[in-house]
């Protein structure tokens, strides 16, 4: 069916209802958004998807997640049969437009097949989900989320029953589920008030704070700094409110600020251009608190609380940003420094990308701990942590955009668990009389200058989709002498399957003098991504070797 016989099924069929047909007719006239919207059904990327809400097939919106929720119950039933209706799927989500629709859509559909689920009464952040799955001993789980897009988005990630997102060996069969269904009619769905939909009290809360609270290494540090030590903390208008005040309290943080304009749950996010802890331009307004108050940490959550922001006191009114890179290689240098019990632990590894730095590997390194290099995306991780299994000990795993685990509580990043220890990592330094920034110069002097850049080109639409495709041609069909001006000793590319990963559209360049670049199209956004990682012998010349690098990707 070609997109115009999809878009006359949509508005002529009886299963769409009033609402969806009239915003189909408001665009007959507009063939370029009529065939964007119907040129494909929406497709599982990066541990599920995210769509521009409304009508059509290519948009997000309660019949397509009908359709996709389907999908996930046959594999379900397929797979696990009656431990599927014994132990159902936990579902949670954001404040963004239709998540609450869209979480009670999938509840109907999995009751009318027979599965029950298990729903939060309020937003939710997405490590809870990833918590309560095995907590409850579901048989997986999703978020309704679009993570830190823009809010014409919402999103469906899809989790396994340790509380990983899916990856490909899950996703695969579930998208060949989906596939499946090309007839909404199909699509059974049961009453709102299914016995077979329940909805969770505070003891699921309760109980992910507690495993929290138990990653602390020196929680006395955090009593004897509370009462002076200033946080800020903002939620960024997201889900992130309720458990890391909560959390931070919990521990010991009395002196806690906010900006009280972010508290509000708003699918809007009014106050900032991006409800996104890497885009600076987020912390405007907390800097404005921050510097009214003499705070000494700033802290800001995405809207799904999966990723943290941090920028540091430095002087008077002076405050530092540090980027996922910086943040995560401080917290592997802290709790490996600080772990008494380290040399008892078994086989003892900390996770993270291709795309991430070398420096979190070369401390590791140096305290004896392995790294684990994964794929990008955290759901890679996840799933190195359940391979290894019993006889090795995660410590942490981490990506360069913000997103960080710490100890196996969950099976996905973390902002609650993560703003808890960078607190208390920072008040540890305090307690010496440093900042996390003085302690970064020491950890650069002591392991060389590191620095990397992230630069993203967007492009979309389905001419975006053929650019970016263009464009990972291009690079991937460099000449021998092309690399070879360039001073590029080495290619990888992850297409292949190699190293040991699944096959992803990943190319990583090697430099001959230890600098990297890694070029990827974004699983999640329309965007190609390029990943700029140096090693400099001084700090001074690392703005040099960015820019040479810059160069190579402008070509």
């Amino acid at each position: 069916m070609d997109y115009k016989q999809n878009y006359n099924e949509w508005l002529n069929s009886d299963v769409f209802d009033e609402e969806t047909k009239k915003e189909l007719l408001a665009i007959k006239d507009d063939e370029a958004q009529i065939e964007d919207r119907f040129y494909k059904n929406l497709e599982f990327g990066t541990g599920g998807l995210r769509a521009v809400l409304g009508a059509g097939a290519n948009r997000l919106n309660r019949y397509t997640v009908r359709r996709i929720t389907s999908g996930y119950a046959n594999y379900l039933l397929e797979h696990y049969g009656q431990v599927a209706i014994e132990r159902g799927i936990v579902i949670a989500h954001d404040m963004r437009y239709g998540s609450r629709e869209f979480t009670l859509e999938a509840a109907r559909v999995f009751a009318a097949v027979g599965i029950p689920t298990y729903l939060f009464k309020e937003i939710t952040t997405t490590p809870q989900l990833s918590f309560s799955v095995p907590y409850l001993k579901a048989v997986g789980g999703i978020v309704i989320t679009a993570s830190h897009n823009p809010p014409e988005y919402n999103g469906y990630k899809v989790y396994d029953e340790t509380g990983g997102q899916a990856v490909p060996s899950l996703a695969e069969p579930i998208i060949e589920k989906i596939e499946q269904i090309t007839d909404y009619s199909t699509i059974e769905v049961a009453p709102a008030d299914s016995p077979l939909i329940h909805w969770l009290d505070e003891t699921v809360d309760t109980a992910f704070i507690e495993a929290e609270k138990k990653n602390r290494i020196n929680p006395q540090i955090v009593k004897d700094m509370g009462e002076t030590m200033k946080v800020l903390y903002t939620p960024l208008h997201g889900t992130g409110k309720r458990a890391i005040f909560r959390v931070l309290d919990e521990v010991g943080f009395k002196n806690v600020f906010t900006v009280e304009e972010q508290l509000e749950e708003d699918p809007e996010f009014k106050t900032v251009k991006s409800p996104n802890p890497e885009e600076l331009s987020a912390f405007d307004m907390a800097l404005k608190v921050a510097k009214e108050n003499d705070v000494d940490l700033i802290m800001g959550s995405d809207p799904d609380a999966d990723r943290v922001g941090v920028l540091v006191k430095t002087g008077k009114n002076e405050y530092t940003p540090l980027n996922g890179n910086q943040i995560g290689s401080l917290l592997v240098y802290y709790l490996l420094s600080n772990d008494k019990e380290l040399s008892s632990k078994q086989n003892p590894f900390i996770a993270n990308t291709i795309v991430t730095s070398s420096l979190g590997g070369k401390i590791a390194e140096s305290f004896g701990v392995k790294t684990v290099s994964t794929l990008t995306g955290f759901k890679f991780i996840g799933e190195q942590m359940n391979l290894l299994g019993g006889n090795h000990s995660f410590i942490m795993g981490y990506e360069e955009s913000y997103g960080y685990l710490i100890g196996a509580l969950a099976r996905d990043k973390d902002a609650v668990g993560s703003a808890m220890m960078i607190a208390e990592m920072s008040a540890f330094y305090l307690n010496e009389g440093k900042t996390l920034v003085d302690q970064l110069a020491i950890i650069f002097e002591k392991y060389g200058y590191y620095h990397e850049k992230l630069v993203s080109q967007t492009l979309p639409g389905r001419d975006g989709m053929e650019q970016i495709t263009q464009l990972m041609a291009k690079f991937r069909n460099l000449s021998a002498q092309e690399l070879e001006v360039a001073n590029i000793v080495e290619v990888k590319d992850y297409a292949k399957g190699i190293d040991g990963l699944p096959k992803s559209d990943v190319l990583k360049y090697f430099f001959k003098n230890g600098s990297w670049i890694a070029v990827r199209p974004s699983g999640t956004e329309p965007k190609i991504k390029y990943y700029l990682g140096v090693k400099a012998e001084s700090k001074e010349l690392i703005d040099t070797e960015i820019e040479k690098l810059e160069q190579f990707i402008s070509m």
